[in-house]
């Protein structure tokens, strides 16, 4: 197993996950998405821990997918299948999943803190969703984010596109509690501990309980989105989209509307 992800236990039932890409933002590589399902799967069927704080290192908690990866078509469907996969474990494990983070998550960053148990925010973080503007659809971000934020929210972060702030996201839903950077952690660990005050197996139960009340409705579930996720990344827009953002010029669909 590689270095991607690092474990580190701060007390008896409670795990710090993080995210340790700093030099590329922690940007979502297949690799480094393939060892967080292998952790997360290992720690809930071993039963060493209750509940994870997912962070990410450096001053970005996540850029979202890496785009030079997943610009090579030989990798599209690995690197769709991995991020599929890697949100609807943050729902579905057994552990209670607290999202800490700072600086950045856009784009599949924002949807893998969508899809943990918690989200925290630090008090500079910003969040956006650029995908339209990269000819790319959000669909399985869609599948985490539909059941916490409601629909005229999610329709201005997607089709608009603009950052938002960690007061716009705690206002929306997308965050549960702000805090001050130096804070942040200390925070997600207070809430972990009153997670572990409760007995193990009903917390459990009832995160399986909220989990179905608060199912995406069957068309904007994760399989389905999936198969939408892999048509859109497989368009000329995409194409497109993915080789002006390497490039760092604006994509041709912009020049033509001037």
């Amino acid at each position: 197993m590689g270095n991607l992800v690092k474990i580190e236990t701060l007390q008896p039932g409670l795990v710090l996950v993080t995210l340790n890409r700093p030099e590329r933002r922690n940007a979502l590589c297949i690799e480094l998405l393939e060892e967080l399902c292998l952790q997360v799967e290992a720690m809930a069927s071993a039963k060493s821990a209750r509940v994870m704080i997912l962070n990410g290192a450096g001053p970005i908690f996540c850029s979202g997918l890496d785009l030079s990866e997943a610009s090579q078509p030989e990798l599209v469907h690995r690197s769709a299948t991995i991020l599929a996969k890697a949100l609807q474990l943050m729902r579905s494990t057994g552990l209670i999943t607290i999202a800490a983070a700072q600086g950045g998550a856009y784009a599949g960053g924002a949807g893998l803190m969508a899809a943990c148990d918690f989200a925290i925010g630090a008090s500079d973080l910003k969040i956006g969703f650029p995908e339209a503007r990269r000819g790319l659809l959000p669909a399985l971000i869609c599948a985490v984010m539909s059941p916490k934020v409601r629909e005229g929210d999610l329709r201005e972060l997607f089709l608009v596109g603009n950052n938002i702030d960690a007061n716009r996201a705690l206002q929306i839903g997308l965050l549960q509690r702000v805090a001050p950077l130096e804070k942040l952690l200390q925070n997600a660990i207070e809430m972990a501990e009153s997670v572990l005050a409760g007995g193990p197996e009903t917390i459990k139960a009832t995160k399986m309980l909220l989990n179905h009340a608060y199912a995406p409705q069957e068309a904007i579930c994760i399989p389905d989105m999936l198969e939408m996720h892999l048509t859109a990344r497989n368009s000329s827009e995409a194409t497109e989209g993915l080789a002006a953002f390497l490039q760092k010029r604006p994509p041709k669909w912009m020049a033509s509307e001037t």
